[in-house]
């Protein structure tokens, strides 16, 4: 456990509290303010009215005007109360993950894929997942966008290092990740609300665009002029009733296209004022690496910011919400052409705007996704940014851990592929710690090639696709057997191979559905396959007897073990890897010591 990251969350955590009860008490204030204007609007008029009632009418007014006053402000300050909220929020989860506990984060269930090149085999998706480990996305499509990240292990050097620049300068940005965040927590319910950018691509199709706007500019202004010279007795005839009937008509011709808009944007305007919110505070920060300049760049567009742009149609989506309170909406409708003015209104930001919010949401998106892994690189100081490599195939680890393992109980390793080796193949008993060595360089490398941090003491390696087959699951309803579905897995593999893509392949117990001397030739065969094409990477096994291809290929393979001591009545792991052949296997010592088999 880092003290001073946990230092520093609590700190933060005791501001924002600090912040909270302040501006909890103003809610109070402005409240009890606004209950003794409102109050005093009836008491000016009853009580000075006999009076003077111009002083009584005067003095209604201004109470008037300041219960308005005070209902906007009452809003604000909610506002910047559920803010703080979600701060103090954010700040204690980061201590909960400080102490290893990430239940408060989406483990991303729905990215499970078994068919992936390696997100089953290695964890990471789940409870007590990598993704779950990483996860600080606050959008449905930043949530998205992480796990895209994950999925892909192999980029271009350059693109490596830029998203390490990125991710770095964001790392140090604790105070303006964590606004981002709360701007943004509830800007999408992540299990419910369809996507916002779905319905904003859906265009607005309006007949006689020219006859609209000539009746938006004319019947209006016909209607109240008729209204306002009847009210004075200048034109005592009720024309205007004929004009609002006339707007009722357009209304009723327009109905159809009007509620199919309003089905299709209901309650939008709440989310597109966080989304606003969040681009405003993008646009703001000056940033400093290259990545995330380019990003900030896209978010303009015509001369005017995406902040700007996304307000004016959540603006738009406010205005025709108006129509929601039965009363205002009759008048609006009866007077203004009100739905048909904010539809007019749409048609026109999509046909200057369209393309323009699903790219910004794109990018809200990536820096979403990004905060995640800076937030990472924030808690783990300790962790070392990659060297990345250009050429060939590398891997040059010191002190490599597994990221999710408890610091006080991981057992660090070092792990070395370089230059003409090949294929590293891994003996040890049971429980002697092969599977979590082999997702232990699965899981770094991943990080690695999304410019995170990794947990190791140095870290040198060549961006490559890697490939597992680790955990084969059997498919009873396609009559797949596990044997069989493992075999599917090795040909997708080798296919990739033959078509000269280069991978990095980790093998944890090849061919376990079948017999041991079936099980050693077959695996020994499949070796000569990855050799021949050219392959790197890990092999785990029990079968001692495949360690033997080292002296066959000594220049390609080199054994590797996790040993084990049986001490008295009791086995000693200590998880460390060495070079060499493993002489102990346990399972018999466990299946006697636990009683499945008589002791001798």
């Amino acid at each position: 456990m880092n003290s001073e990251i946990l230092r520093n969350y609590q700190l933060l955590s005791t501001q924002y509290q600090s912040d909270f009860n302040v501006k909890k008490q103003q809610l109070r204030l402005i409240s009890l303010a606004r209950l003794v204007c409102f109050i005093g609007i009836f008491l000016a008029i009853y009580y000075l009215n006999p009076i003077n009632k111009m002083l009584a009418f005067g003095l209604a007014i201004l109470f008037l005007a300041a219960f308005l006053f005070l209902i906007k402000k009452y809003i604000q300050t909610e506002m910047k109360v559920l803010f703080f909220e979600r701060l103090i929020q954010i700040n204690s989860d980061e201590i909960k993950a400080i102490h290893r506990d990430f239940n408060p984060f989406d483990p991303g269930n729905e990215f499970t894929d078994p068919h992936h090149d390696y997100s089953y085999d290695l964890d990471l998706y789940g409870i007590g997942s990598l993704f779950q480990f990483l996860n600080r996305t606050v959008t449905r499509k930043g949530k998205i966008q992480l796990s895209t990240l994950l999925n892909q292990s192999q980029r271009k050097v350059d693109k490596i290092t830029s998203l390490q620049s990125a991710i770095q300068e964001l790392s140090g940005e604790i105070t303006w990740r964590q606004h981002f965040q709360a701007k943004g927590k509830e800007s999408e319910d992540l299990k419910s609300q369809s996507p916002i950018e779905e319905s904003i691509r859906q265009a607005v199709h309006l007949k006689s665009v020219k006859t609209i706007k000539l009746l938006l500019n004319t019947l209006p202004w016909l209607t109240i002029l008729l209204t306002a010279l009847n009210i004075f007795g200048v034109f005592p005839n009720p024309l205007y009733l004929l004009a609002i009937f006339s707007q009722w008509i357009v209304f009723i011709v327009y109905s159809k296209t009007i509620s199919k808009f309003q089905k299709q944007f209901e309650n939008q305007g709440k989310l597109l004022s966080r989304y606003a919110d969040m681009l405003k505070w993008m646009e703001s920060k000056q940033f400093r690496s290259a990545f995330l300049v380019l990003l900030k760049e896209k978010l303009s567009s015509q001369g005017k910011t995406a902040s700007i742009i996304t307000s004016e149609l959540q603006q738009i989506l406010n205005e025709f919400d108006y129509r929601q309170n039965l009363l205002v909406g009759f008048v609006l409708n009866s007077f203004l052409l009100w739905d048909l003015r904010c539809l007019s209104k749409l048609h026109r930001w999509q046909q200057n705007y369209e393309g323009d919010l699903p790219r910004w949401f794109d990018v809200i998106a990536e820096m979403d996704a990004l905060i995640s892994l800076a937030n990472c690189n924030y808690n783990h100081p300790e962790w070392i940014t990659p060297e990345v490599q250009d050429s060939g195939v590398c891997l040059n680890s010191v002190g490599l851990g597994h990221p999710l393992i408890d610091e006080s109980k991981c057992v660090r390793n070092s792990f070395l592929i370089t230059g003409d080796e090949q294929i590293a193949i891994i003996t040890g008993a049971n429980m002697a710690g092969k599977s979590t060595f082999l997702r232990t360089v699965g899981i770094n490398l991943i990080l690695a090639a999304n410019g995170s941090k990794v947990c190791a003491e140095n870290f040198k390696f060549s961006p490559v696709r890697i490939f597992t087959n680790m955990r084969t699951t059997d498919n009873l309803m396609n009559d797949e057997s596990y044997f069989y579905a493992e075999l599917l897995r090795l040909q997708a593999m080798l296919n990739i191979l033959r078509k000269g893509e280069k991978l990095f392949v980790i093998v944890d117990e090849m061919l376990k559905g079948t017999n041991s001397t079936d099980k050693l030739n077959g695996s020994k065969e499949l070796i000569h396959q990855l050799i021949s094409l050219k392959t790197h990477g890990i092999v785990a096994t029990h079968d001692l007897g495949l360690t033997e291809l080292a002296e066959k290929y000594p220049k390609r393979i080199k054994n590797q073990c996790f040993e084990v001591q049986l001490l008295a009545d009791e086995l000693k792991f200590d998880y460390k890897l060495t070079d060499g052949v493993t002489r102990t296997m346990n399972a018999t010592f466990l299946m006697k010591k636990m009683g499945i088999i008589p002791k001798d």
